[in-house]
């Protein structure tokens, strides 16, 4: 019998699966998540949604409910004592010497408008938690004492050394870098050899994403973290060096970077001929592109394999998947235009080009290297992984299994030769265009379909995350009244796209959403549209008209 539960409901949602194992949460039981600390174990029931705790069950059905998970783990690693934390509906209650009261919040729209309206009183703290670039974020307004105060609250261990601690902040840097505190968010200079400022503690992920001028980058013995995708895509890049003081890393912060060597100089990690690993070789960060080897045995010691640790390994042809690893990131072997696996971990199955849970549940990987140019998915999937088939110009026809349930972010974006089939009653195939089930959303178009005119029917809301990305033959779309969202990236490197125009009840249009749309002249949006920051990244022709 079909499952009919699908996406957007929480417990199918890869990223919190991604947040149990940063956690140090560990599958031991299809869909069952286990950490043992030192009094006390936490169980999650992935499909059941919810995590017990000392004997009480709590859900696990909405955003507050991760980040209430994620504050209950960072007491305890602190070492909080199970019987001094009280789990309640709005969060946390931390009992002691000291009482904290913790209202846990998502992060975004939902904590910015409870902290602007509402102020902490005596022993009350607004904490929000999550998941960027393979670290985890966290903010939060505490009241101690009558002091209010967003930092220090954690820089201590147990046993309740709370204080304030005061905020420093950096003077006299340059325009260029856009600096928070003492984060560097972004720089947006064009210089090639950029040093960055002493005092920064921390480089946010992104911060330098597709910057194609700078070669080096010099980073001082403050910086502490380097976030995930820190230096995506910059392709001119060739030395990054990794201090001493740098203790963590996101997700492969060097992806797209097909020049750079890394100097590691931090004790934390190791780079060991070109492929940077934690220092005791458990966690696979990155693999130098420019490597020319055909065949890497992962190691035997290796249990995690990093976010797009392989991007765009061309040289390539085999990678051998060690007997440990037990996590695996957002496809690590994207853009490997020549690869195919071997497996060798009892977590994992590989078979006709797809790299796919023990339970065949979930499709993380399908290998450009294979022969075949098509693929009949297997009816034990219930999950696409996110940039799964991405840029995979080699397949040209995929059936989608009746068990599908959710398809991750664009995994068919730059499949300029595919053409999509679907058995699932969760996905639709409307005019060799793929939606949901009940055509309210675009969840992928193709080159194939994009060379005559697209007309979307009057019932989608939702121009979905990269639905249109890579549609380099896209000429003219037709944007109903319905539609309500233009989602991150839905149609970026549609190169021939010329003109567009975006109806009144469009509410938002999204980071990158028309991206490098090289040929774009000239779109029309409504003065009550909201236009992301970047949406219109590389389309240097455009001409907006508001209306």
């Amino acid at each position: 019998m079909a499952d009919n539960r699908v996406a957007g409901t929480l417990f199918v949602d890869m990223k919190y699966i991604y947040l149990y194992h940063k956690l140090g949460f560990r599958e031991e039981a299809t869909d069952i998540y286990t950490k043992k600390y030192p009094d006390v174990k936490i169980s999650i029931e992935s499909e059941k949604q919810f995590f017990t705790f000392v004997g009480n069950d709590c859900p696990l059905t909405a955003h507050h409910d991760f980040v209430t998970l994620e504050l209950l783990d960072l007491l305890l690693e602190k070492g909080y004592s199970p019987s001094e934390i009280h789990l309640e509906s709005e969060g946390i209650i931390l009992t002691g010497p000291v009482t904290l009261h913790f209202r846990t919040l998502a992060w975004g729209r939902e904590y910015n408008n409870w902290t602007s309206e509402n102020k902490p009183s005596p022993g009350q703290v607004f904490y929000t938690s999550q998941l960027s670039g393979g670290l985890i974020d966290r903010a939060y307004i505490a009241n101690l004492d009558g002091i209010t105060t967003s930092t220090g609250l954690f820089d201590h261990d147990a046993p309740y050394d709370f204080r304030p601690l005061s905020v420093t902040e950096l003077e006299g840097i340059p325009p260029e870098f856009i600096v928070e505190s003492t984060v560097l968010v972004a720089y947006k200079g064009t210089d090639e050899h950029v040093e960055i400022p002493v005092g920064i503690t921390k480089i946010e992920s992104g911060a330098f994403w597709n910057n194609c001028s700078i070669r080096s980058v010099i980073l001082p013995d403050t910086v502490k973290i380097i976030g995930g995708d820190a230096f995506v895509y910059c392709e001119s890049l060739e030395s990054v060096n990794i201090p001493p003081s740098v203790y963590d890393i996101g997700d492969d912060p060097f992806a797209g970077c097909p020049k750079l060597v890394v100097i590691n100089c931090s004790r934390n990690f190791i780079n060991d001929k070109g492929v940077l690993f934690t220092s005791d070789r458990t966690r696979l960060i990155h693999y130098q592109p420019s490597l020319e080897a055909e065949l890497y045995i992962i190691p035997d010691s290796v249990e995690w394999i990093g976010k797009h640790s392989f991007y765009n390994c061309n040289n390539l042809r085999k990678v051998i998947i060690g007997p440990k690893v037990d996590y695996i990131g957002n496809n690590p072997f994207s853009d490997c235009h020549h690869i195919v696996l071997e497996n060798r971990s009892p977590n994992y199955v590989y078979t006709d080009g797809a790299l796919m849970d023990r339970n065949c549940t979930t499709i993380l990987h399908y290998s450009h290297g294979r022969d075949e140019d098509d693929y009949i998915m297997p009816d034990s999937v219930r999950t696409i992984g996110r940039n799964s088939f991405w840029n995979c110009k080699r397949i040209r026809r995929i059936v989608l299994g009746k068990n599908l349930r959710q398809i991750g972010y664009n995994p068919f974006a730059n499949c300029s030769n595919l053409s999509i089939f679907s058995n699932s009653p969760n996905y639709v195939v409307r005019d060799s265009i793929l939606y949901d089930k009940d055509v309210r959303e675009t969840v992928c178009c193709t080159d194939v379909r994009a060379k005559e005119p697209v007309t979307l029917p009057n019932t989608v809301e939702n121009i979905g995350r990269n639905s249109f990305a890579g549609c380099v033959s896209l000429k003219e779309i037709s944007i109903p009244d319905s539609v309500n969202t233009i989602s991150r990236g839905a149609f970026s490197h549609c190169e021939s796209l010329k003109k567009v125009h975006v109806p009144d009840n469009v509410e938002i249009i999204e980071k990158w959403a028309f991206s490098y749309c090289f040929a774009l002249e000239e779109i029309s949006i409504s003065r009550n549209t909201k236009v992301a920051k970047d949406t219109f990244t590389g389309s240097t022709k455009v001409k907006v008209i508001t209306r």
